[in-house]
């Protein structure tokens, strides 16, 4: 059984793709389509539909569209575990005030349930 140590409640995001930037060890920049899981205030759990093999701390840069106003959301990120190199947690950093996380999240529960 797997401990969750979000202290953040989980809102599940079916169905929300997006683009992320991954920044490799070498300076090169990946770009990889990925599916989001459940987004919460403190980062996102996400799959990549390719496997990636990255190490945790890599820094990545998130690129989705709200699901409902289409509006973009960029959120900077570092990789915080890694299963099976298809699921990844990340973890924000360098969130602003003004970031549109809160409108991601809300429009994510207007489509489905918390996460339990």
């Amino acid at each position: 059984m797997q401990i969750d140590r979000r202290n953040e409640p989980r809102t599940e995001a079916k169905g929300l793709n997006a683009k992320m930037s991954v920044f490799q060890p070498n300076g090169s920049l990946l770009l990889v389509d990925v599916n989001l899981l459940d987004i919460s205030h403190s980062g996102i759990k996400l799959r990549v539909k390719k496997p990636l093999v990255t190490a945790d701390n890599t820094k990545v840069q998130l690129q989705v569209e709200l699901p409902h106003s289409g509006l973009p959301v960029i959120v900077s990120a570092e990789i915080v575990h890694n299963k099976f190199d298809s699921e990844f947690g990340i973890h924000y950093i360098d969130l602003q005030p003004e970031d549109p996380l809160e409108q991601l999240i809300t429009e994510c529960k207007n489509n489905e349930h918390l996460v339990t």
